[in-house]
């Protein structure tokens, strides 16, 4: 009986180390799989500033808390952007919005949340999800806006205008006079 017991005993001892060196394998393997790297398609700005200029003549000045730059879509996606609008060499606006999306094909600029756009002329526009047609330099939004003026305010369901605010469609307006 001793002798079978010592084989049991052996049998046993021979099954744990197989199984041990078994998981060693599996778990290495395991290690391997977790230590492979991802592609990334996205890059990470922060505190940024742009400059864009044409013939030495200031254009455009872009800030941002952050942008998150996505190249498979090539979009960028800005954090509290403060764009400044020049012509020429003159200051002309500033578009701030709590969030934009720029593509980087067109430089076209979507603003999302409360969207805002300070003129030289000391008009100032509010409305939501602002859009900058970088080709044709003209803003609009398909929500309600309100432009106040030194004369008076006018608001409206929808708005499109040049970045100067001197050229300004909107519609269904109505004038508020203090």
């Amino acid at each position: 009986m001793n002798f079978s017991k010592r084989y049991v005993i052996w049998f046993l001892m021979i099954i744990i180390l197989f199984l041990s060196v078994f998981r060693f394998f599996i778990c290495s393997a395991k290690k391997t799989a977790i230590e492979e790297t991802l592609p990334i398609a996205e890059q990470i700005i922060e505190e940024f500033t742009i400059t864009e200029t044409h013939e030495g003549k200031l254009e455009m000045i872009l800030k941002a808390e952050s942008a998150i730059v996505n190249e498979s879509e090539n979009i960028a996606h800005l954090k509290l952007p403060v764009i400044k609008f020049y012509d020429k060499g003159s200051y002309i606006s500033t578009f701030v919005a709590e969030s934009a999306d720029i593509n980087m094909d067109t430089y076209d600029i979507k603003g999302n949340g409360k969207c805002t756009v300070n003129s030289a002329n000391n008009e100032y526009l509010q409305t939501e999800s602002l859009i900058y047609n970088a080709k044709e330099e003209l803003i609009y939004s398909n929500n309600n806006v309100k432009i106040t003026r030194p004369s008076g305010t006018v608001c409206g369901t929808s708005f499109r205008s040049d970045t100067k605010l001197d050229k300004i469609v909107i519609k269904n307006q109505r004038i508020l006079i203090d």
